[in-house]
């Protein structure tokens, strides 16, 4: 470059690293408006579908035997349209049979409570403090 202010020289421009393999020399065909109506239009699909999982979130699995007129009802509930999957199917139905069944559990709980109460009182009548 010159020091010469009369006559300057033109700045050079730092190039752009490319990905190893890209070629830097061909027109992108990229329109910014289509890529934005696109993104606008998957967002709606792309939250409905994280939001279903959050809410069908499963941590357990458990292979269970079914007689046939349990498997042929989650069937029908599934072909109905009802559910999407018998999985899905038959984990609304066991968090309906235990939330009808709560008092049920409740009892089981009361009663593990005193199970564990009794467990601790000969914990401490065996060790002397």
């Amino acid at each position: 470059m010159s020091d010469n202010p009369n006559n300057p020289q033109p700045t050079a421009v730092p190039s752009v690293p490319q990905p190893e393999g890209s070629r830097s020399h061909e027109p992108v065909d990229f329109n910014l408006a289509d890529a934005l109506r696109d993104l606008v239009n998957k967002v709606p699909e792309t939250v409905n579908r994280a939001v279903e999982r959050a809410l069908n979130v499963r941590d357990t699995t458990v292979l269970i035997r079914l007689s046939d007129a349990s498997s042929d009802a989650i069937d029908k509930l599934v072909t109905a349209g009802v559910f999407k999957s018998r999985a899905e199917t038959a984990a609304f139905l066991i968090d309906e049979g235990i939330r009808a069944q709560s008092a049920l559990f409740q009892r089981i709980e009361d009663k593990m409570a005193e199970i564990e109460r009794l467990r601790d009182e000969l914990r401490r009548s065996v060790k002397p403090e």
